[in-house]
């Protein structure tokens, strides 16, 4: 993930300016070093302490030119609301406001001199008043810079606004169009262009199967040596199968260059056993996955893109379904035909590369698939659910992996999952916000990445 660049600016009074022009010197030395100590984690341009509305319009003006990910606004001093709230109007730029001071505690010396340096807060109050009552969308974070919890969540909040930021600008391949009747996750591409960002390129099967037929035979056998040499190759595997996935492997990396994509969506249901296309590249698909591609099944462009998400805020992500409940022990059996994300086994050494039989699609037909145990583990369940009118809404759980061996007779990847609290609330809870059946997975706990995103994005979030 790039490092977000990011507009920080101080603001004071014009007062302030008018009368004691020393003090607002004296707050513009200190902004500068304040930037320079605490935002090593972004790109930062930054501009002197902002006393009129002119001058905060001009900041924003140059900003804007430079496409910063988000605005970080300081208090300096008490600043009135009205010459930053009419700027913060015209342009769609993030916006935090981080209410801070110069100084962590209140001791027996706290002087007027102080009180002068430290008396930001009921500017931030203004501020904030008046955004709030005309509906103009900020983020707020309070605490000083040397607790390390504050400086996390500024952190965090740059992050977030760097990934809504290349959110407008990303691109989703879909292939094979959406699978038959499935209709929770089938929302036009102009929807998803207007209401979240990314651009959907639908990509015709026969396209795929012309750039996987021209791929050069000794391409496929080093990677078929490589193959062999890095995974436990399943005695039922046949070079064939193993070939034919691995042409279709270098048929959707050239897509992926060519129409520049940084996610994917490809519906098994459109292959049907032709040359360069015969079944579906699971194996292929989980490579790409482990690389950092935003994907799912079935079409489901939405899916990707929550994929895509999880992958910048968690740095790797994995596509998964729930399947089955297990009411009694409070798991759900989760799995789904053949993607998994190889840097989540529990054993690297012992990921296998089998044969899976796809006569669901086509009669006679196979494809190479990997089939691994997941490590145990905490994991945050993300799904990005269409809500009508409002566009989209951010949906989130916090789970557990358990430590199980793989169901002998299951060939696609799998795993038992602990939810926190009771799983039949859950799953009720879910539905009734609208969930969609594809999510995307990660180890740790993102979800206040997630609210923190949707916050940014002006989307609901809702935690179960």
């Amino acid at each position: 993930m790039r490092k977000p660049l990011i507009g920080v600016i101080g603001v004071t009074a014009g007062l302030y300016k008018e009368k004691i022009p020393d003090f607002v010197d004296n707050l513009d030395r200190y902004f500068k070093c304040f930037v320079k100590e605490n935002f090593w984690f972004a790109d930062t341009i930054s501009f002197p302490a902002l006393y009129a509305r002119d001058k905060v319009d001009k900041s924003f003006q140059e900003m804007e030119k430079l496409n910063v990910d988000g605005v970080i606004i300081i208090f300096l001093s008490y600043s009135p609301s009205l010459i930053i709230e009419p700027v913060l109007k015209k342009y769609n730029i993030p916006v935090l406001i981080w209410n801070t001071q110069q100084i962590m505690e209140i001791s027996e010396n706290f002087s007027g001199e102080d009180m002068m340096n430290n008396h930001g807060m009921h500017g931030v109050q203004d501020l904030t008043s008046l955004l709030l009552r005309n509906k103009i969308p900020f983020s707020l974070i309070t605490g000083h810079s040397k607790q390390k919890d504050t400086l996390l969540e500024v952190e965090k909040w740059c992050r977030c606004a760097c990934v809504a930021n290349d959110l407008q600008r990303i691109r989703v391949g879909r292939i094979g169009g959406i699978f038959k009747d499935m209709g929770d996750f089938s929302v036009p591409n102009s929807f998803i262009k207007k209401n979240l960002g990314p651009t959907v390129i639908n990509i015709d099967i026969n396209h795929l199967s012309e750039s996987a037929g021209n791929v050069p035979r000794k391409v496929i056998q080093k990677t078929m040596m490589d193959d062999k040499k890095k995974y436990i190759i399943d005695n039922n595997l046949d070079d064939k199968t193993l070939e034919n996935e691995i042409r279709l492997e270098y048929g959707i990396r050239k897509f992926i260059e060519e129409y520049r994509i940084e996610a994917i969506t490809i519906n098994f249901t459109c292959f049907k056993g032709k040359y360069g296309c015969e079944a579906i590249p699971f194996a292929s698909i989980s490579k790409m996955m482990s690389e950092g591609v935003g994907y799912a099944g079935e079409g489901d462009a939405l899916g990707a893109i929550s994929v895509w998400i999880l992958n910048k805020l968690a740095k790797t992500a994995m596509f998964t379904e729930m399947f089955s409940t297990d009411y009694k022990n409070n798991r759900i059996f989760m799995s789904h035909m053949g993607e998994s994300n190889l840097l989540m086994a529990k054993n690297p050494e012992e990921i296998k590369l089998i044969k899976k039989d796809m006569s669901i699609s086509c009669a006679n037909t196979s494809t190479a698939m990997f089939l691994f145990q997941l490590k145990p583990g905490n994991i945050t369940l993300f799904n990005l659910a269409p809500c009508g009118e409002n566009g989209f809404r951010m949906i989130t759980t916090n789970g557990y992996i358990e430590d199980t061996k793989l169901f002998p007779d299951i060939t696609a990847p799998h795993f038992l999952l602990r939810i926190d609290g009771d799983v039949r609330k859950f799953l009720t809870d879910y539905s009734l916000l609208g969930g969609t059946h594809h999510l995307a997975m990660a180890y740790g706990d993102f979800t206040d990445d997630i609210r923190m995103l949707s916050d940014i994005l002006g989307m609901e979030f809702f935690k179960i």
